[in-house]
């Protein structure tokens, strides 16, 4: 059987689009002063329109330093292709599965500490061994187009994205008060792993991958980037579940549209890992730094 790409629907676009920006919407109208992205004490809300302004520049800057027929992209950088239909199709079926099984179960874990375990289960340990099991058994199930690119065109948005929705004017700041060096670390090395690593494999190499290859580039990446968002009401979201849906689809479903176009045009894990570290490490960073000067 030949290689095959997806083509998007325009409907399916439209309504998927039709839930950004409803989310956008109500969460702007619900929360006039501003949102607040942690319950810890020290962020300031600022208003969501202002937050949303490093994922735009970020895919404005992909798309244009990845344009089509452009000296640094190639003609076709999103290209991703079945070769095993019935195959793509049951291992999309159990990525989704995944994706849906976390949020119902973080609200029925005993133990704080079981966040990480389950997310180190589902984001990576079970996906990676079963993908893996599957490509030696009966091959690849879609064939992903790697464009030829310069080594800094990925990183710049990467960078972008990762330290405009940290610090400055785009961002809620940082804390009042830091938790001791040692469990500050330890904590931001298991989020590194377990959000900036398995978070991208999952939504964005496994998932999105395979969600372009069966539904179109465009309906995967905002499918992806829409149960992205949803992630996050277990432990990003406010008020009711409704008013929670919103907010997460509208911040964190957005910044997942930005990462999934980073993806989509280059196809480089590394940057999106990179990306995601940065947006929730930076600001450790920068405190750590301050402390060794």
């Amino acid at each position: 059987m030949q290689p095959s790409a997806a083509t998007d629907r325009p409907v399916v676009i439209v309504a998927l689009g039709a839930v950004f920006a409803a989310a956008i919407l109500v969460t702007t109208l619900r929360h006039p002063r501003g949102i607040v992205t942690s319950a810890d004490p020290g962020y300031a809300p600022v208003p969501l329109p202002l937050l949303l302004v490093p994922a735009l520049l970020s895919i404005l800057l992909t798309l244009l330093l990845t344009r089509p027929g452009g000296r640094r992209g190639t003609a076709s950088p999103s290209a991703v292709k079945t070769l095993r239909p019935v195959g793509a199709r049951r291992e999309t079926a159990g990525l989704l599965g995944l994706t849906l099984a976390f949020p119902l179960l973080v609200p029925l874990l005993p133990l704080p500490e079981d966040y990480v375990l389950l997310k180190a289960a589902l984001f990576l340990v079970i996906p990676v061994l079963s993908l893996w099991l599957l490509a030696r058994r009966r091959g690849a199930s879609v064939r992903i187009a790697r464009p030829g690119l310069r080594w800094w065109v990925p990183l710049a948005p990467a960078l972008l994205l990762g330290t405009l929705s940290t610090v400055g004017p785009f961002s809620n700041g940082q804390p009042d008060q830091w938790p001791p060096l040692a469990t500050l670390l330890i904590a931001a090395i298991v989020t590194a792993i377990t959000a900036g690593l398995g978070e991208e494999l999952l939504y964005r190499r496994f998932l999105q991958t395979r969600l372009e290859a069966l539904l179109g580039p465009v309906t995967g990446l905002l499918l992806a980037s829409l149960l992205f968002g949803l992630m996050h009401v277990a432990s990003h979201g406010a008020g009711s579940l409704g008013e929670s849906a919103a907010q997460v689809i509208a911040l964190q479903g957005t910044t997942g549209i930005a990462l999934g176009v980073i993806w989509m045009r280059t196809r480089r894990l590394g940057a999106i890992v990179l990306a995601h570290v940065l947006l929730n490490g930076f600001g450790v960073l920068l405190h750590v730094l301050s402390l060794l000067g």
